[in-house]
């Protein structure tokens, strides 16, 4: 989407209207007198929604009347590219310079200002995708990330490869890349909460158990008894852990296996296998079950979603 083939005086308007299409609800004010330039590239990663911005001076707001509109909520992550920003959340400012990060939880009023000519890197993760609890990305939220040293030097050079690069990528790399994204920024954001404040002994527990239960969800005969056992502790005070975070454990578990069999039944690179194998190499060798509980997570048998799935790949390709 440009700006340049829009007349002038109608060209702000024009890109407000787009930019509030592609984002969701947003209330966009230019900063300058002169005619307004703007240039967007958007493409879909799998669940996320990328996109490329160099545009002039304005301000992006996303307003508590537009938050209530909203049809599902997720972590605007920014990466700044060139020019400057001041971002705001939650009584939080931060100014952004080029190579910083910052993310704003979409369910909340939040504002972009950018008081000269930029380009960013925007991405759209539904929240569910980010295993970490709401209140502690309250305490981060419109923060200032640095890409200098650490999870950051390796996740912005990503995010701008992938904002450049995702539209030339084939489907069977989407999902693949989709993945490599949240873990991505689930990494940054878990290691920004740890050097923001000491960790609990609990919590460093949990990120041990889910690291454990992530290696071996393939296998049928992961139970709540063999990772109390692993860890060295009661199979009573593993399920007090994940009732803190408003968890279970066979949740978890259930819902990670499910993950993964929603990537690979939506991935032409694996339309050829039958779904009772895919189920099966994620630890669910039980076909009605796995049915059943496919159809209540994702709202449709594994069969029809695949069938979506596949069919909306083809008309994107």
């Amino acid at each position: 989407m440009t700006t340049e083939t829009v007349v002038g005086a109608e060209r702000f308007d024009h890109w407000a209207h787009e930019m509030s299409r592609i984002f969701a609800g947003l209330d966009s004010r230019p900063l300058a007198r002169v005619p307004f330039h703007g240039k967007a590239t958007s493409d879909a990663v799998g669940r996320l929604q990328l996109a490329s911005i160099d545009a002039g001076p304005l301000t992006v707001r996303r307003t508590r009347s537009l938050t209530a509109q909203r049809e599902e909520d997720h972590y605007k992550v920014a990466l700044q590219v060139a020019g400057t920003c001041v971002v705001e959340q939650d009584g939080v400012r931060e100014s952004l310079a080029p190579g910083d990060i910052t993310i704003c939880d979409t369910s909340r009023p939040y504002t972009f200002t950018y008081e000269t000519d930029f380009r960013t890197v925007l991405m759209m993760l539904p929240r569910p995708m980010l295993p970490v609890r709401a209140e502690a990305m309250q305490s981060i939220t419109a923060r200032r990330l640095s890409t200098d040293r650490g999870t950051g030097a390796v996740v912005g050079p990503f995010l701008r490869s992938l904002g450049a690069q995702s539209h030339t990528c084939s489907e069977a790399a989407i999902l693949s890349l989709m993945d490599g994204a949240v873990s991505l920024v689930t990494a940054l954001v878990s290691e920004t909460l740890a050097g923001a404040a000491p960790t609990a002994p609990q919590k460093a527990m949990m990120l041990r158990i889910r690291r454990y239960i992530e290696n071996r969800l393939s296998n049928p005969d992961l139970t709540p008894d063999s990772i109390a056992q692993a860890h060295a502790i009661s199979r009573r005070y593993l399920f007090k852990l994940f009732a803190a975070e408003d968890l279970t454990v066979a949740g978890w578990i259930r819902a990670r296996r499910l993950e993964h069999c929603a990537r690979e039944l939506a991935s032409p690179a694996s339309a050829e296998q039958p779904i009772s194998i895919v189920a099966a190499r994620w630890g669910l060798l039980d076909c009605r079950h796995f049915s059943r509980v496919f159809k209540t997570a994702y709202g449709e048998t594994p069969r029809d979603f695949r069938r979506r799935a596949l069919a909306d790949a083809a008309d994107r390709s």
